[in-house]
């Protein structure tokens, strides 16, 4: 079985949220999930990267994947994470730890997408999913945007969550929303 995650960009009450998505990801194991997408940056997707990345000592079996558009990368050896935590801790002048995977896919839907590769992404890991977790708040707004620097005006963005959400809904994957 094969679980992907989507949350907003910043959570509320970390803590509390760590310990449900612990025991939902626990209950899907147990169910035979054995395979874990990861797509965003977002802090919702970093929680999800360290409870799958702790349950593994539990359940060695399980894999982390990491779901890339063309303008991103992920570190999928012990070498490669290694030797690239070195260098931007260099130029940071502290301490750097990068995620690290089992496997990268390079989205093939996001390959010819230009401003929203990541929603293509995104369409592609429910597409090869059959469990999607989220952390969905349907009152959220992005902050407003302008179409470009020129403009004046203002547009309200749709956030990539509910984009998501609504074509895991439309393709009928099974749903855990860990906001309610």
């Amino acid at each position: 079985m094969t679980v992907c995650f989507f949350g907003h960009r910043t959570v509320t009450d970390a803590a509390q949220l760590k310990t449900k998505l612990t025991q939902t990801v626990s209950e899907l194991i147990a169910d035979g999930a054995d395979t874990f997408l990861f797509g965003s940056r977002s802090e919702f997707d970093s929680l999800c990267w360290e409870v799958v990345t702790e349950l593994q000592a539990q359940y060695p079996h399980i894999k982390r994947v990491s779901y890339v558009t063309p303008h991103e990368t992920a570190v999928t050896s012990k070498e490669q994470r290694m030797r690239l935590e070195q260098i931007y801790a260099g130029l940071a002048g502290s301490e750097v730890r990068l995620r690290d995977y089992e496997s990268a896919v390079n989205s093939q839907k996001s390959q010819n997408a230009t401003k929203n590769a990541y929603i293509m992404r995104n369409q592609e890991m429910i597409d090869n999913s059959d469990v999607c977790v989220f952390y969905y708040d349907k009152n959220y707004l992005p902050p407003k945007r302008k179409l470009s620097e020129r403009q004046v005006a203002f547009y309200q963005p749709q956030s990539g969550t509910s984009v998501a959400f609504a074509y895991a809904t439309a393709k009928r994957k099974t749903i855990l929303n860990l906001f309610e």
